[in-house]
């Protein structure tokens, strides 16, 4: 019988994802006035001016473009921060994360208070999976000047973020009490339902599992995550019809999704309908190999960033598991290598 896939390896994967979409989120924040009289405040219109076109070039795809302009920006305006977070934000969006670190560093060095910068180093080292040390850039952003702006859903993706990074740490105690904080400051927060849920699975606490999948599904009903949550700890308590239902849904939704297959062969043979179950199980072999292979994408372009084939590589194999949105990720940043080559 072939091992159970862990939920663990879809956590991460899931994390990731929502690192990348956080990463590269537009930031706004006050910013400080430097000056005054009518020379400064034009130059100061035109400069913010230019910093907006190099975010609709951003926007609109070209991003060389803009890191061109962003360059210019910082060479009239050396000690100005707000370039280098968008700097930093298209070369995380393009998967270049050194340039992307050494972007957000010159960043808080200029300004350690400015919003969200310490948010994105941690996304950026959590990545490396340096877990101790986004740990402390997570709390550098809930602690410092700053966080005194610090919008309350803001709040709660940092904590949730903390909590995130005990769990790979083996801190599950640690992790559990930080995903409780984020609940009890906001009772409908679906991603800290869905965390805890994830959590308890593992520790083997279905009764509890079960009762935070369900809150979580509520919450978003359309989250294959928490669908597939829910389905394997309706699977660990035998309830094998509500565990097919709700397995079988995100199988129609994403048929590569991994673990689907074989729970959902699982379920079948245990209520004894073993041809269809091992139909399910016989796809489980070819599912591993094409996670193995994207891991194996994923890490090839960690080592070396600049290198298009592999790129487009992992975008194939993206669309082949039905991740869309990843897959046009590694497009993105396939585009960008090949111009960086031709230039």
């Amino acid at each position: 019988m072939k091992r159970q896939l862990t939920i663990y390896f879809r956590y991460i994967f899931f994390v990731s994802v929502s690192i990348m979409t956080y990463s590269c989120q537009s930031d706004s924040r006050s910013k400080k006035n430097t000056g005054s009289g009518t020379s400064f405040d034009n130059r100061r219109s035109a400069l913010m001016l230019d910093l907006i076109r190099a975010e609709e070039m951003f926007a609109a795809g070209k991003l060389h473009q803009a890191l061109g302009l962003i360059d210019e920006l910082v060479s009239k305006k050396p000690q100005w921060a707000d370039p280098y977070l968008l700097k930093g934000n298209i070369y995380t969006a393009v998967g270049q994360h050194d340039q992307a670190r050494s972007a957000y560093e010159k960043l808080v060095r200029i300004d350690p208070d400015y919003l969200s910068a310490w948010f994105k180093l941690g996304n950026n080292v959590y990545r490396k999976k340096q877990y101790r040390q986004a740990i402390n850039f997570y709390n550098q952003e809930l602690t410092g000047q700053q966080a005194i702006t610090l919008q309350s859903k803001d709040k709660q993706i940092t904590i949730m973020q903390i909590g995130r990074c005990y769990m790979p740490l083996g801190k599950a105690d640690s992790a559990l009490i930080i995903y409780n904080k984020c609940i009890t400051i906001d009772s409908l927060y679906n991603e800290a339902m869905g965390d805890v849920a994830r959590l308890h699975i593992d520790n083997g606490d279905y009764i509890t599992a079960v009762e935070f999948a369900k809150k979580a599904v509520a919450l978003d009903e359309n989250n294959i995550d928490y669908q597939y949550s829910l389905g394997t700890v309706f699977l660990k308590t035998n309830q094998y019809k509500q565990a097919i239902s709700y397995l079988q849904a995100v199988a129609d939704q994403r048929p590569f999704y991994e673990g689907v297959y074989y729970n959902l062969g699982q379920a079948f043979i245990r209520l004894g309908n073993n041809n269809i179950g091992s139909q399910y199980l016989s796809k489980v072999d070819s599912i591993q190999t094409l996670y193995s292979g994207l891991e194996n994408l994923k890490l090839a372009v960690d080592r070396n960033p600049d290198n298009q084939i592999k790129w487009l590589e992992l975008a194939k194999a993206y669309e082949s598991a039905g991740m869309k949105t990843e897959a046009g990720q590694a497009r993105l940043a396939a585009q960008f290598t090949g111009t960086l080559k031709n230039k």
